[in-house]
């Protein structure tokens, strides 16, 4: 403000002149402080684009029900999302309501069990 106290100081025996030089000014320190504070806004909105889209790439989603439709008998899909909520846990050592790595290896190692067995069996009746 002070800085145009003493422009129109200095321009006041030219009345017409001061208005265009006063207009020139402020006009001239919107400008700057306008696209000073657009590049701040710019850089925020990129800086916050860059660690959003970072995030959402680490995380993928994936629809189970049309791969799990896609290989079921369409009336059993429901009767296997039902043992999938059994094995949440399973394994993993803590109370939890998520399927963890370990309760897939539960699984895993659950299922490679029966198979022995029953291949064990089917060579005993042989």
């Amino acid at each position: 403000m002070n800085e145009l106290r003493e422009l129109v100081g200095l321009v006041k025996d030219l009345p017409n002149a001061a208005l265009w030089v006063i207009a020139a000014i402020f006009l001239y320190k919107v400008t700057i402080v306008g696209s000073v504070y657009g590049v701040a806004r710019l850089a925020i909105g990129k800086l916050h684009d860059w660690a959003v889209t970072r995030k959402a790439r680490e995380v993928e989603y994936k629809e189970i029900r049309p791969m799990l439709d896609g290989i079921c008998i369409h009336d059993e899909t429901d009767r296997l999302i039902a043992q999938l909520h059994r094995i949440r846990g399973k394994g993993v050592g803590i109370e939890t309501k998520y399927i963890h790595r370990q309760s897939v290896d539960w699984l895993r190692a659950a299922i490679d069990e029966k198979t022995e067995r029953e291949a064990t069996k089917a060579v005993a009746a042989r």
